[in-house]
Parts: structure tokens; C-alpha cells; sequence
């Protein structure tokens, strides 16, 4: 036998496999974030487009400039497959009104169903409001130095300071039929029937308005007079 001492073999120890993460739970999660979010773009893409169509279709209706339109709800693409929009909000500024004008018009249409072909349908209900303001009142009028506020929710108070005239008076707004509106002073403080111009007893004409609205009534507020639109089962387009 050798006196040498003999060399140990090195032992390689077995490598411990580790087992795999399986990585397709996290890849699917983040691939349908991906897809939710390229139909959220695109639904408020076509949700856009749809509000200025439907500006351009309601200005052609009878307001006299492109009003703004919004579509609500989310998602706008299921309401579009239906043909069945649950509430849309319209906006128009500057309708004439006779020798006034319609500061703004704010409306709400509810149920609006629309054909196969999209050029027409029917609003289930419509309401709104429109403001004329006393400066476009006080515009109307033939007196100087005219002012007007609000006296109460149908009364306004007229004020004029000219120095040789002054004084106060209280004109009650009304509805006289579906399309006009009256302003009519009811008394006076040292103020004469003369010095009012056209306001001593004034009518406003509203002129036939647009997607079938019609007056409902009237009331003054801190801005200026208020007329309150309605309509039911109004069509439009074709």
C-alpha cells in the first residue's frame, strides 16, 4: 500500500431545481388592463364625436348657432348598440327672442330613442330653462338709465335716475299663452307710466323653439327673468 495519503474525489452536490413561477396570471392582468383601457379610449372617442353629430343635427333644428351638447353615461357604446340614449345635456347661448334675447338655454333630454338609420327619433321627456337678463330687458325698453332687479320670484323692480325724473315701480311677470311672456307694472313710487318707455306694459314674444319646446311658465331669479321649458314625446330628424 502507498504511504501517500489518498485525495478525497470532490462530491458535487445535486443543484436544487426551483420550481417555475408560473408568469400567465400576471401577463393575462396586465393584458386585459391594457384592453379595458383601448375601450375606455374608445368609448369616450366615440362619445365625443357623437355630441358635436348631435350639435350639428339640433342646430339644424331650429338654434339659431351650434349648441353643446353632452351625451351622459358610461359606457356610450352599449347605449349606441341599443339606439337608446338615457340622458342627454344641451346648452345653447343667444336665441333671439322677439326684441330680447335668450341669454342661454339649458336642457335636459331623458329617453331619447333614435332609429335604425340614426336620422331621427323621439325624446321621451324634455326640460329646461332659458334666461333673459335685465340688461337685454332694459335693452328693450326706450327709457334711459333704466334699471331692473329682482322684487320677488314674479315681480321685478324698476329703477330710473336721471336726475329731473327719478323713482321706483314693481312690474309682475307673466304667461299670457304658450308663447308669450308679460311684463306689466302694477305700482309705482314717483315714477311716471312715461319714463318707462316700452316697460310700462311689455310683451315678449318667444319665438317657436327648438326640438319642440314649449313654455311652461315664467319667474324671475337673481339674473334675470326665467322662462321654464317642457316637452313629451317630441320627434325630430326624419
Amino acid at each position: 500500500m502507498s504511504d501517500y495519503p489518498t485525495a478525497r474525489m470532490p462530491v458535487q452536490q445535486a443543484r436544487r431545481l426551483r420550481p417555475r413561477r408560473r408568469r400567465w396570471p400576471v401577463i393575462l392582468i396586465v393584458v386585459l388592463v391594457i384592453v379595458l383601457g383601448l375601450l375606455v379610449v374608445a368609448d369616450r372617442a366615440g362619445a365625443a364625436y357623437a355630441d358635436n353629430r348631435a350639435a350639428t343635427e339640433m342646430q339644424a333644428q331650429g338654434f339659431s348657432s351650434k349648441p353643446h351638447v353632452t351625451i351622459e353615461g358610461f359606457p356610450f357604446l352599449t347605449q349606441v348598440a341599443s339606439r337608446d340614449f338615457h340622458n342627454i345635456q344641451i346648452t345653447a347661448t343667444g336665441e333671439k327672442a322677439g326684441p330680447v334675447e335668450i341669454d342661454h338655454i339649458d336642457a335636459t333630454l331623458t329617453n331619447v330613442r333614435v332609429n335604425s338609420g340614426y336620422s331621427g327619433g323621439t325624446i321621451s321627456q324634455l326640460s329646461g330653462t332659458g334666461l333673459i337678463t335685465f340688461a337685454s330687458l332694459a335693452g328693450a325698453s326706450s327709457a334711459p338709465g333704466l334699471k331692473i332687479s329682482a322684487a320677488s320670484n314674479d315681480e321685478l323692480k324698476l329703477a330710473i335716475d336721471l336726475g329731473i325724473v327719478s323713482g321706483t315701480a314693481i312690474a309682475r311677470v307673466t304667461k299670457v299663452d304658450a308663447n308669450q311672456v308679460n311684463v306689466s307694472v302694477i305700482s309705482a313710487d314717483g315714477l311716471p307710466a312715461s319714463a318707462l318707455g316700452g316697460l310700462g306694459n311689455f310683451t315678449i314674444p318667444i319665438p317657436a323653439l327648438p326640438l319642440g319646446m314649449t313654455l311652461q311658465s315664467v319667474s324671475v331669479s337673481a339674473q334675470g327673468v326665467l322662462i321654464h321649458i317642457t316637452g313629451q314625446n317630441v320627434s325630430f330628424g326624419s
